[in-house]
């Protein structure tokens, strides 16, 4: 039949189908009679053919009269054939599309194998034939997509056009929109292998429909479904599938995971400062999420990683199936160095999966305190908030120099001294000096020659604090001036007897959000955010027109125009091998109010550390590379920044900076930084959809004389994604027999593409109609018909 036909295509000149396409072909008649007069016609016209050939030919024998006759009804036939104005329309079709959707949210990354010991030996036999080392529910996914190199994919295009989707928060083709050939399939399978779990959402629901939708013209022959049916946004699974009955496609769906609850417990998200200092105090909070333990009790404990002593341990018990717990655990240093430390949950029995108990985290112990060094002229508000709070700090070993104090203050205040340290090797002994509104008149010029080598030569940290008397302003012409990252050019100090009755909140920049962590006052940038949004505003600081080359700008006044934007509150600037912080107001005791330390004190501590930072870990001050935080979830997007100390330290092209990112255990990638256009010293990349795991980045260019910068953070799947892992064998199953279709498990998969309907060609496009009543083949048999009858009559002697 296919010869034939192809036959006919050549000789009528048709192109041939390209592939994956055929021909539906569809004849068309505009007939000038009635349907009932063609009947009359041909009935009559047959009666009068047999009745002249009786007469006729009656001495002829019975089967050449026959022949005559049907020459003759033939010879007519053709002649109301071509009064037809028969045509032939020839329409391209298409094989019907089949769609494989492969769920990879959150919880496919559970390993849960069936407990059976043949299903699990055989499950995980075929996940080491398809090379994965993990039994998750995707990766178990994946081998049956991937196995005897793709013969289940392979087997579905033998009939139909193969479409691929992921599905999370949305579904998103893999590959090609369309397979049409086995050969295809190779270059699809990479690609399925690369497919990783992310994403906080399950929308089963809405991806059936919009895949439905899509393919509105052409509905598919069958959809097949590679999930553990949990939904977790959206439209369910068993919705979905009535709009599927309603287009009559059915579903064809692979139940993953285990149907019986899931026994889990994780550890995770946690928190804990990467500088610690000997019998302080250390915090790890952390937070417990447990599966099918409700009520159950574990032991957490943290331990050194090389060691396996108990360092500190508390029983907890595991809250209500799926609630997160948030806990803390305190550890007190005894020793100073470099330690990496394991936060673990003991596992408890039946746990599916024991590799998320624990996380580790690595912290600089350091023997000495950071010792600040506060100055000022007059007991000021913000010198007394500040005072307290350092005094409160068990890290900080605090000393303050007050120039107008009484005599007898130095007597009665321990922290006291009775004036600035003289020697440099009497200020060498700090580490962060907080200059308020210093009288130089008291200071020697030898005195504050010391305060600027303390910086530049010394690698140590200065903060100034402005005030309505010294500071900034009288600093002009001295080494103070070359120290401060505002220009004195223009500065303006409002008067003392200016009433000031409008507060602003300082609105904070680009630098200021993404370049340092001093304004981190919770745990995500976000929430830091809009804590800076409501904190109390402040009513004065002096504003300075311009600020130095190089120097960084990390909060404005929200409305006051600068020389080159909005007048600078909080800046700067890398001096010499140290840094300089100036603040332009002396009014942050206001945080104070309501909160009292807590983001007071949050933000003093942070630019201590910032300010001593280079010392207390010993990092190439030239650059710094950061995370926007230490945990991500799957399917996010890691933030990289690398900061140079100077503009002269970054590299002049644009995309001058590479960094190496490495998961634990895994390939290496490379990311190139591009500087941002707010910062000439700041570069900025993203490591897109990073899966699950532990990671360690550095930068691998410009190159450094020391060790390159470095971080460390870790990609874990959602907490909303594993609240439930328990497999929805109930969705899934309605789904598959509410469409006709079929709910299989891993080891009954194989069945499958023997079970998908073959489908009927789907309509493509329709090719301009072949007229075949003017055809010239139709001539030439209606002049042979009439030949052949003409010459049997004359041999037979009819006329």
């Amino acid at each position: 039949m296919h010869a034939l036909k192809r036959i006919a295509e050549w000789v009528l000149g048709i192109p041939e189908a390209e592939p994956g396409q055929g021909t539906a072909w569809r004849v068309v008649q505009h007939f000038p009679w009635p349907s009932w007069a063609l009947l009359l016609f041909s009935i009559a016209a047959a009666i009068v053919v047999v009745s002249i050939y009786r007469r006729d030919a009656a001495l002829l024998t019975r089967p050449a009269r026959v022949v005559l006759a049907s020459l003759r009804l033939f010879a007519l036939g053709l002649l109301l054939f071509m009064l037809s104005e028969t045509s032939l329309s020839i329409e391209r079709t298409g094989l019907p599309f089949v769609v494989v959707l492969l769920d990879h949210s959150g919880s496919m990354a559970t390993e849960d194998l069936p407990s059976q010991t043949d299903v699990r030996d055989s499950l995980q036999a075929q996940l080491r034939d398809a090379g994965f080392d993990k039994p998750s529910r995707l990766n178990v996914a994946k081998s049956l997509l991937l196995r005897q190199n793709g013969a289940l994919l392979k087997r579905l295009v033998e009939n139909h056009k193969l479409r691929v989707y992921t599905v999370a928060e949305a579904e998103t083709i893999v590959g090609q929109s369309a397979y049409l050939q086995a050969a295809q399939i190779d270059e699809l399978l990479p690609k399925l292998r690369d497919v990783a779990v992310q994403g906080d959402q399950t929308r089963l629901g809405d991806a059936l429909r919009d895949v439905l939708n899509g393919l509105r013209g052409a509905p598919p022959s069958a959809i097949i479904i590679l999930s553990d049916g949990i939904t977790t946004d959206g439209e369910k699974l068993s919705a979905a599938a009535r709009n599927a009955r309603q287009k009559s496609v059915p579903l064809y769906l692979v139940a993953l995971g285990n149907a019986d609850p899931v026994i889990d417990l994780e550890l995770h998200n946690v928190l804990a400062d990467d500088v610690a200092f000997v019998n302080d105090p250390v915090t790890f909070s952390y937070t417990l999420t447990g599966h099918g333990l409700s009520g159950r009790t574990t032991r957490v404990v943290l331990k050194k990683q090389v060691e396996s002593a108990v360092l500190a341990s508390q029983d907890v018990t595991v809250s209500d199936e799926g609630r997160p717990q948030k806990l803390e655990i305190t550890y007190t240093p005894q020793a100073a160095g470099e330690i990496d430390l394991v936060l673990e949950a003991a596992a408890l029995p039946k746990e599916s999966n024991v590799k998320n108990n624990s996380e580790s985290r690595h912290v600089s112990v350091r023997d000495e305190k950071i010792r600040v060094l506060v100055v000022d002229f007059l007991p000021r508000w913000e010198f007394r908030e500040l005072k307290a709070l350092l005094e409160r700090e068990k890290t900080v070993e605090l000393k303050t120099v007050l120039q107008d104090a009484d005599p007898e203050y130095v007597q009665e205040d321990l922290s006291a001294l009775p004036h600035f340290p003289v020697t440099r090797e009497e200020l060498y002994q700090y580490d962060v000096v907080i200059f308020g509104d210093v009288n130089l008149s008291y200071l020697s010029s030898s005195v504050v020659e010391n305060l600027r080598a303390f910086v530049a030569e010394r690698g140590r940290g200065v903060l100034f604090i402005a005030g309505q008397h010294h500071n900034p302003a009288q600093y002009r012409g001295t080494p103070l001036e070359t120290l401060l990252p505002i220009d004195l050019d223009g500065l303006s100090v409002p008067g003392h007897d200016l009433p000031l009755s409008e507060s602003f909140r300082p609105e904070m920049t680009v630098e200021g959000r993404k370049g340092s962590s001093i304004f981190r006052f919770a745990d995500s940038d976000q929430a830091s955010q809009e804590v800076w949004k409501f904190l109390p505003g402040l009513f004065w600081m002096v504003e300075a027109r311009a600020i130095k080359p190089g120097a960084i700008v990390y909060a404005t006044h929200p409305s006051r125009a600068a020389a080159r934007g909005k007048v600078p509150l909080i800046v700067t600037q890398h001096y010499g091998n140290g840094k300089v912080l100036f603040h332009a107001t002396d009014e942050l005791w206001r945080w104070r109010f309501r909160t009292g330390d807590v983001f007071y004190g949050r933000y003093w501590v942070h630019v201590i550390r910032y300010l001593s930072r280079s010392k207390l870990l010993g990092k190439d001050a030239g650059a710094e590379l950061t995370v926007d935080h230490k945990l991500y979830r799957t399917g996010e997007n890691v933030g990289l920044r690398v900061r140079f100390a100077e503009e002269k330290l970054a590299p002049a092209a644009t995309d001058g900076v590479t960094v190496i990112v490495e998961k634990s255990g895994g390939a290496q990638k490379k990311v190139v930084l591009t500087r941002i256009p707010e910062a000439s010293t700041v570069f900025e990349g993203l490591f897109p959809l990073a899966p699950e795991g532990k990671y360690h980045a550095w930068v691998a260019a410009p190159s450094f004389a020391r060790a390159p910068p470095a971080e460390d953070f870790e990609v874990r799947a959602s907490e909303r994604e594993m609240r439930v892992l328990r497999t929805d064998v109930a969705e899934l199953t309605y789904a598959a027999t509410s469409t006709g279709g079929k709910l299989y498990t891993p080891q009954t998969a194989d069945r499958l593409a023997a079970d998908i309907p073959t489908g009927l060609p789907v309509p493509i496009e329709a090719d301009a109609q072949i007229p075949l009543w003017n055809h010239w083949l139709t001539l030439v048999a209606f002049a042979c018909v009439l030949s052949t009858e003409w010459i049997l009559r004359k041999r037979w002697r009819l006329v």
